[in-house]
């Protein structure tokens, strides 16, 4: 078999490169003559910038750039040379030289919490054990064993109270997340609205608010499920019974059980004792 070949022409145009003439070169032998300038090309280089107005504009505002930053640089050299070798920078963290204690920042987490809950049926009392909420996170020093206490005697009593905590529970371990009312984030007010909005209650998403369309009440007769508001108007919880507040304290927490407030505080009531 022969092998066959084909041609195919160029149709595109030649290309054209247009060539500069050559520099002339002067040798050593030429310079010597009388009357010849030697000149290396680094030096023919600087003698054609020097005649370009652009380069002698770019030296001339260089020159000025370095007369006004000198001053600035002497100083920055200076005060480099006297900082001490562990001195703190903007790009290195200064380290605390004290150790805060964390021990009344302490955190109660149990899973799957059953609480029990005690049901009268005509002359019997009988108990059935529910699982309300997922997690229990308590603080400050309030265990597991004393919320669930707390939290079965509230639920116990039934009727509208236990709704408006069982519905207050549901948040338990949510982040905190000002003006928030959801499970993505909730905060103090927001939590008492959802609460109480389980029982027909409507109430505006603002602590002033809700303090002043409730009853004040002493301490002596609170009731779970009653609001607990700092006097400054500026926090507010729910009553859990037996010293405990169910609340979303601020940023950086989540929804918690504490003991009592420490600050100024008072009960507010929406609901009736009996209810």
């Amino acid at each position: 078999m022969a092998a066959r070949s084909t041609f195919v022409p160029r149709t595109e145009p030649a290309r054209v490169v247009a060539l500069r003439s050559a520099r002339p070169v002067v040798t050593a032998a030429a310079a010597q003559q009388p009357g010849t300038a030697f000149q290396s090309r680094s030096g023919a280089l600087r003698a054609e910038r020097a005649l370009d107005p652009r380069h002698v504009r770019r030296s001339v505002n260089a020159k000025r750039a370095a007369i006004l930053l000198a001053p600035a640089l002497a100083f920055t050299s200076a005060l480099t040379m006297s900082m001490p070798a562990n001195a703190a920078t903007p790009d290195a963290p200064v380290l605390p030289t004290t150790t805060t204690s964390l021990a009344v920042q302490n955190y109660t987490v149990a899973h799957d919490v059953e609480v029990p809950i005690n049901t009268t049926d005509g002359m019997s009392v009988t108990t059935r054990t529910v699982v309300s909420y997922p997690t229990l996170v308590t603080r400050f020093g309030v265990t597991t064993a004393q919320a669930q206490a707390a939290l079965s005697t509230a639920l116990s009593a039934g009727g509208a109270r236990a709704t408006v905590l069982s519905t207050a529970l549901q948040y338990l371990g949510d982040p905190y997340v000002e003006g928030g009312a959801s499970h993505s984030g909730i905060d103090c007010s927001g939590l008492t609205m959802v609460a109480y909005q389980a029982v027909g209650i409507q109430l505006a998403h603002y602590v002033p608010t809700q303090d002043a369309v409730a009853t004040t009440i002493p301490e002596s007769e609170a009731l779970p499920g009653d609001m607990v508001v700092y006097d400054n108007e500026d926090h507010v919880g729910l009553y859990l019974g037996e010293g405990l507040v169910l609340q979303a304290p601020h940023p950086g927490e989540v929804v918690d059980i504490v003991p009592m407030y420490a600050a100024a505080h008072h009960f507010a009531r929406l609901l009736p004792a009996g209810s």
